[in-house]
């Protein structure tokens, strides 16, 4: 794992970091569940070396961004010492949001990742349960299994049991740190299952049924949402056009005065590839997890 523009390599960043740990201490009220964040999220840091961190790549940047601005700005203009660190803060601040985010970021991209393929695992689980294989064999087989970071994160409850963990502590803690709900759901069901003394085949086939339902729930939600969306991009990417084009025409006829230069019709145009992507994108981010 490396922290966003990283300048060093991870452990010597760390090693720096050091120097900045009371600034990082400082920060960690302004960042209350990053801790939490980082578990999630498999970041092998405390709190305060990821803060101080981060407060030393923002300096860094800040400091050489100003410097290098200001070096290039003495060629254009005698304001260069107030355009140069501005210049500088601006991007400082941006790689400020982007190491506070990554965390979440990758939280979002490991909880996609576990919720496509959380079904197909609980249905690869009751099959071996039902099959007269123990629950601690079926969570050994998933760990074993290409399911990417659902795998890993059996594995973690696996590792856990064999060093005499009780199967309820390690699958409670594994459902505490993971950030996907459909997965705690699942887990905390078969939890409870185990606790209340019931048959884990009888648990894990309910588990599996609540996925699926959870599944066509989101399904059916989202082709709800497909119907309003589609409808606004036939305003937007289609009837708006045609009729901003068609009044362009008339204006041009009716109004020789006013000229019309072909550059206006490729900024059109641009704007309308723009709007395009832009419908795709939210598409996209609209799209649930649990049915990627």
């Amino acid at each position: 794992m490396q922290v966003p523009f990283s300048i060093l390599p991870l452990e010597t960043e760390k090693r720096v970091a050091q120097l900045f740990l009371p600034m990082g201490a400082r920060l960690k009220k302004f960042f209350p569940d990053l801790e939490l964040q980082l578990k999630q999220a498999d970041i092998e840091m405390n709190v305060r070396e990821y803060l101080a961190i981060m407060f030393f790549l923002v300096v860094f940047y800040l400091g050489f961004f100003s410097f290098l601005f200001s070096l290039i700005l003495t060629r254009f203009t005698d304001k260069f010492w107030i355009l140069g660190p501005t210049m500088g803060l601006i991007l400082g601040f941006l790689v400020l949001l982007q190491v506070s985010m990554y965390p979440t970021m990758q939280i979002r991209k490991k909880q996609k990742e576990i919720e496509k393929n959380l079904l197909f695992a609980l249905r690869t689980m009751l099959i071996e349960i039902k099959s007269g294989v123990t629950l601690f064999d079926a969570l050994q087989l998933i760990s074993r299994t290409e399911y990417g970071k659902l795998s890993e994160e059996f594995k973690k409850a696996v590792d856990a049991i064999n060093t005499g963990e009780m199967y309820e502590d390690a699958l409670q803690r594994l459902a505490t740190n993971n950030p996907s709900p459909y997965f705690r759901k699942a887990v905390w069901q078969i939890v409870n299952g185990m606790k209340a003394g019931g048959d884990i085949a009888d648990v894990i086939r309910e588990t599996v049924k609540s996925a699926a339902r959870d599944q066509r729930i989101a399904i059916n939600k989202y082709s709800a949402n497909l119907r309003v969306s589609s409808l606004m991009y036939l305003m937007i990417g289609v009837i708006g056009p045609a009729m901003l084009m068609t009044v362009l025409i008339i204006i041009g006829s009716a109004f020789p005065q006013i000229q019309l230069g072909e550059s206006i019709y490729w900024i059109l145009l641009a704007a309308i590839i723009m709007m395009q992507l832009m419908y795709v994108g939210m598409l996209k981010s609209q799209r649930p997890t649990i049915i990627q």
